[in-house]
């Protein structure tokens, strides 16, 4: 059986569907002093948005005070925040995909371009009616041109103008196939080794 595990293992990897998402984040090139340190921001798309190599939305709670959900399928999460995620960072801004928007506020827009050297261009606002945000790039590199926030922390009352911090929106690599493949005969030797012991 051992001889045939690498097997199995390529066909499963085969098997499997292509690379469903792809995985934006915030790394800052500059800081500004009317902004709190530790900017975050991520974003998932669905890799048929990427592949197009552009992407414009303007998406929000349709269903006003009603429970729904924002009605695409490209943007798959929109995660911002500053200081560490959790209950010790500043959390504004969690859309998770196919989850109901938090308010009747609830509002993305922008408009994207996904760059084959792994970066973005073009601009984002989001708003969940607690806290939002507008950031447009020049090329790849992102200003964040205003941010608000009901709450203290963050981009509320401790920074009342906030703006001015820049960094580059880049693409997450995902683990190759080929990474995986060789875990998988890795596994397979390990596995025959301990036989030929037994």
């Amino acid at each position: 059986m051992s001889r045939f595990t690498p097997l199995l293992f390529a066909a499963a990897l085969l098997a499997q569907p292509a690379q469903a998402a792809v995985t934006y984040t915030w790394q800052q090139v500059e800081a500004s002093s009317s902004m709190p340190a530790n900017l975050n921001l991520e974003l998932v798309f669905s890799s048929k948005a990427v592949s197009q190599g552009s992407l414009s939305l303007d998406v929000g709670n349709e269903c006003r005070f009603e429970t729904c959900q924002f009605r695409q399928n490209d943007l798959l999460s929109l995660r911002y925040w500053y200081g560490a995620a959790g209950p010790q960072g500043v959390n504004l801004i969690d859309y998770r995909y196919r989850t109901d928007p938090g308010g009747a506020f609830d509002h993305i827009r922008l408009d994207l371009t996904f760059q084959p050297d792994g970066l973005l261009s073009g601009w984002i606002s989001a708003n969940n009616g607690e806290s939002d945000f507008f950031m447009r790039s020049s090329g790849p590199l992102f200003t964040m041109i205003s941010a608000h926030s009901d709450q203290e922390r963050g981009c509320g009352l401790q920074y009342p103008n906030c703006s001015g911090s820049t960094g580059l929106l880049v693409e997450v690599p995902e683990p190759s196939s080929a990474a995986l493949a060789g875990l998988g005969l890795f596994a397979a030797w390990f596995a025959r080794r301990r036989k030929h012991r037994a």
